[in-house]
């Protein structure tokens, strides 16, 4: 699977692409949701027929071509989407917190993977599947990386043979880079541009999606399942970050996700999402504060508001979609000569290319593709290149431009590197010392004179660790060492390293990474290089400091897990209150063994809502938030 995979009917995947009915397709996508407007649940069915149909109408006015939903679309629902010309990435929701060793939730599964097929293969419109959603590294190290292959081949299996012209994936993130994608037919990654994020910190988001698309997608089509950002209420920050985002921030992140996702080398991407999901912080009938419910392009005034207004980002967005550039791509090297590619509108009828100024290149194109070559002025030298794209309809009127930063010469160049050296073991639950090297050959220079590196332990979707050294170069050359601590519950570590470059007007980020895994849990679903993971001695189990994480699955219905770490012997006491401070329930009042716990509260009893658990473990105490859903 994952190779070039030819389909008998309307979809095939080829040279890292999707071709629908013949055609090299780039995904422009939108998270949708049938049944998720201010005072609806999603898993609460009632078929619209008029408001999907809406929706539709204006998701195509947008320019978007693919919707991505997260379960799957009902028969009568797809029948609808099937007229519209909407494309579907169609999610078959399993569970990703689930007990993949449980033969009771496999049959669950498999009969369900089965119910939904029965139908779904009869609609051209879907263009894919995605069987999974964001399985956390501590989930699948309990329950078995084994039986979650053996699982996910099942279900590959039945979509195979049912629906034969639709590829199969997953939305993986980030997180999961540790992932052998060659186990799909295309990879699907959920990636958001947070200034926070670790991924983001050492390489920048674009930078990290085109590791992720020359290591885990090579060959193969790769679609950025989620991306976009959350304009939740309160004290706005600065940079991109998980809520309290302006809109005008928001449109600013979702553009340049979007083309750096492109620039990356992915084929398609999905916006996070069409509107806002009043039911996400646990009440369907409020629009609270929590971040969730804020990532829509599309907001309502009050819960009888239907339609909802667009936000800026969505009205930016469909001006982007009129013409997505492909190629060249920014921060590339072109040798010789420049391929340009562009998938546009019907609107669209032809473009300019300038370069200061001067038009360099003009194409018209047709049925919504054009394919040529630019050969830039042959002057032995290397060029900081802008090109500014002007794309017009039939009557001259100019519908979008956008610039390109590209690099070019007539010989091959040399870039910067980066590279990391770990010692012989990297072990959990101990300091690791990293050796970092660059060298960085004229004629470039560091922005900044900065180094960002850091360690990101995979635990849950935490921040990892980010650090920053001042450059000091000496025979091109700058060389360091540092050290970060592993926590003692890590089973995956991500090292990565970056610096930006720049010639003129042209920038680039220069990075490196090293995944680890911890132990052989993983090898049957891991990447092939990484099966060399070092394993843990019991005197390396220790856990250093006292935690409690973020429950999963949340939200949840009925049942989640809570786990917490202890680094030494002390009486714990977990409790659960309600939003209001109510207690609900005693979890754990006993004495503990230095190590790492989990416990399950079973909220069967528990209307929805906002609940707070608490830890007290001698002098450490820690609350989080987890949200019941019914």
């Amino acid at each position: 699977m994952g190779l070039n995979l030819c389909f008998p009917q309307n979809v095939r995947t080829d040279e890292g692409w999707f071709y629908v009915d013949g055609k090299k397709f780039f995904v422009k996508g939108i998270g949708y949701e049938t049944n998720a407007r201010p005072g609806h649940l999603p898993w609460v069915y009632s078929f619209d027929p008029d408001i999907i149909a809406f929706d539709m109408e204006r998701i195509k006015e947008a320019g978007f071509n693919t919707i991505r939903t997260w379960a799957a679309l009902s028969e009568e629902e797809l029948q609808l989407i099937d007229n519209t010309g909407i494309k579907v990435l169609m999610g078959i929701w399993i569970d990703p917190a689930g007990n993949f060793q449980d033969p009771a939730f496999i049959s669950q599964t498999i009969n369900h993977v089965n119910e939904v097929l029965n139908y779904s293969k009869n609609y051209e419109c879907i263009i894919g599947y995605l069987i999974m959603n964001e399985p956390l590294v501590e989930h699948i190290y309990e329950t078995g990386a084994l039986s979650l292959l053996e699982l996910w081949e099942s279900v590959i299996e039945i979509i195979h043979n049912k629906h034969p012209e639709a590829p199969v994936s997953f939305a993986n993130t980030v997180i999961g880079d540790y992932i052998n994608m060659d186990i799909f037919d295309f990879a699907g990654y959920n990636a958001y541009n947070y200034s926070t994020s670790s991924f983001v910190h050492s390489h920048q988001f674009g930078n990290y999606l085109e590791y992720l698309k020359n290591n885990r997608a090579s060959v193969m089509p790769m679609i950025i399942t989620e991306h976009g950002l959350s304009v939740s209420p309160g004290n706005i920050t600065p940079g991109f970050t998980y809520g309290l985002n302006t809109p005008e921030q928001q449109s600013e992140c979702d553009l340049d996700s979007y083309r750096k996702l492109i620039d990356a080398g992915a084929t398609g991407g999905c916006v996070f999402q069409y509107h806002d999901g009043w039911w996400k912080g646990g009440d369907e009938f409020t629009h609270n504060d929590d971040p969730e419910e804020w990532f829509g392009l599309i907001g309502f005034s009050d819960i009888n508001d239907l339609y909802g207004t667009p936000r800026k980002a969505w009205e930016d967005l469909s001006v982007y979609n009129r013409a997505i550039i492909t190629s060249p791509k920014n921060g590339v090297f072109y040798e010789n000569n420049i391929p340009v590619e562009i998938f546009a509108d019907e609107i669209i009828t032809h473009f300019n290319m300038e370069l200061n100024d001067s038009v360099v290149m003009s194409g018209a194109i047709e049925d919504g593709l054009y394919n040529g070559i630019y050969l830039p002025q042959n002057t032995g030298e290397l060029r900081d290149l802008i090109l500014g794209f002007s794309f017009y309809d039939s009557g001259d009127t100019l519908l979008k431009s956008e610039q390109i930063s590209v690099l070019s010469a007539p010989d091959g160049i040399t870039l910067p590197s980066v590279t990391i050296e770990l010692p012989g073991e990297v072990s959990a639950g101990n300091m690791v010392y990293v050796s970092y090297k660059l060298d960085v050959n004229s004629p470039f220079t560091i922005v900044e004179d900065k180094a960002d590196y850091m360690a990101q332990p995979h635990i849950g979707f935490n921040p990892g660790t980010n650090k920053t050294k001042t450059i000091q170069l000496s025979n091109n050359q700058f060389s360091f060492t540092d050290n970060f601590y592993i926590p003692g519950i890590s089973r995956v570590v991500t090292f990565g390293a970056g610096f930006t470059i720049k010639y003129g007007n042209f920038s680039k980020r220069i990075s490196a990474e090293k995944i680890v895994l911890i132990g052989d849990w993983a090898n049957p679903i891991a990447s092939p290089e990484l099966l060399t993971g070092i394993g843990r001695s019991d005197s390396e189990k220790r856990v250093r400091d006292f935690q409690l994480f973020q429950n999963y699955p949340n939200p949840f219905n009925p049942a989640t897990i809570i786990r917490y770490s202890l680094p030494e012997a002390t009486h714990v006491i977990l409790k659960v209150y309600n939003i209001i401070g109510e207690e609900i329930t005693t979890l754990v009042n006993e004495n503990k063994s230095p190590g790492d716990y989990r416990v399950t509260w079973d909220a069967e009893n528990n209307s929805s809502g906002i609940y707070i658990y608490q830890i007290t473990a001698g002098e450490y105490s820690s609350a989080r938030k987890c949200i019941v859903i019914r």
